[in-house]
């Protein structure tokens, strides 16, 4: 009998640690009163970091369940947790790739919280601030501010202290008229961007100050497609190796922004960089001017037209008033069409 109730509470203790390792969030069914189980999820992202950030549990990771999240003040991702070994995640309860996966599904985050919420960020509104190092945001959706002219970032990093941010397979919208979307701004090192998508933000990232050695290594962005930005990638301090490779770039008002005293050299691999109104710049003391500066290429295609696959409701309009749902491949390029074999996007297959 006693080695009975032993197994037993050896199941019971297993099955508890297995929910312990995510705290699920859920904006339509979820209650902040819940433990935050995949089948009783609580409801807001906050919460969920409160998880992450207790040192009373052994929770890393957070699954956001689809849905449109609209935070009232930024969400500070750290832990007092020991972090050897471990990673902080937080990532859609369905990712790009799964195959139950559709757009509709991908987890919305914006932001209503007011400008000056952050202490020393006065102009600035952030979903996340990342003061923790190894972190991964995966297969996320983030939409621009309400209002026009705010600088929105949703994710930021400005503890130059901190190390090693993943960002993959997100997806970040918006229009500099109308819903405004910095998208990133990252200090220090080792951030890396994947397999994700930029349109019509202001910047795809702003690459910041390095950690206090003089110098960044590990940064870059891969398989990534950016279209209609006002600035492509920004590199303000000098970097040791950063990777630009497998890319689209187009419809950019600049596709590479160098700070005015960042004498690094840079390569672009693999990419497509076609249709934008100039290709390099660097800023002086008021404003972004073009300026030529050296950039290795090696194997860039810069002449042709990119194929992005839209909705096609204004051609076609329901009149119903049931639409189709959103093919699986939008905002992505159309096969057959130029750069769709370098594989860039949310999908890693």
């Amino acid at each position: 009998m006693k080695k009975i109730l032993f197994t037993g509470l050896l199941i019971i203790l297993c099955i508890l640690t297995v929910r312990a390792q995510a705290v699920y969030v859920d904006s339509k069914i979820g209650n902040d009163n819940n433990p935050g189980t995949k089948e009783s999820p609580v409801y807001s992202i906050h919460k969920a970091a409160e998880n992450i950030k207790s040192r009373n549990n052994d929770i890393y990771v957070i699954k956001l369940n689809p849905g449109i999240y609209i935070l009232d003040h930024h969400v500070s991702v750290a832990t007092e947790k020991e972090m050897t070994d471990k990673r902080i995640v937080i990532e859609a309860s369905i990712l790009p790739g799964d195959t139950s996966w559709t757009h509709e599904k991908m987890p919305v985050v914006t932001s209503k919280a007011l400008k000056g919420e952050i202490s020393g960020l006065n102009n600035w509104v952030v979903s996340f601030l990342i003061d923790e190092s190894h972190v991964t945001i995966r297969g996320i959706k983030y939409h621009g501010y309400f209002y026009p002219h705010t600088r929105y970032f949703p994710i930021a990093r400005i503890n130059k202290t901190k190390t090693d941010l993943i960002v993959e397979q997100c997806m970040f919208v918006g229009d500099a008229n109308v819903s405004q979307i910095q998208a990133v701004f990252v200090h220090g090192n080792r951030v890396r961007f994947d397999h994700c998508i930029f349109y019509k933000v202001r910047n795809t990232v702003v690459f910041g100050a390095d950690s206090g050695d003089g110098i960044k290594t590990g940064n870059g962005i891969t398989n990534s497609i950016i279209y209609g930005a006002s600035q492509g990638v920004w590199t303000s301090f000098p970097d040791k190796d950063f990777k630009f490779e497998n890319n689209i770039v187009s419809d950019c008002r600049y596709v590479w922004v160098k700070g005015n005293a960042n004498n690094a050299k840079y390569s672009i691999d693999n990419c497509v960089i076609v249709n934008n109104k100039y290709f390099q710049g660097i800023p002086d003391s008021v404003r972004l001017n073009p300026k030529v500066f050296e950039i290795t290429e090696n194997n860039v295609t810069k002449e042709g037209e990119i194929s992005l696959r839209l909705t096609n409701t204004e051609d076609k309009p329901s009149l119903t008033g049931v639409d189709e749902p959103l093919p699986i491949d939008y905002m992505h390029i159309v096969p057959g069409t130029l750069g769709y074999e370098k594989g860039a996007g949310l999908f890693k297959k």
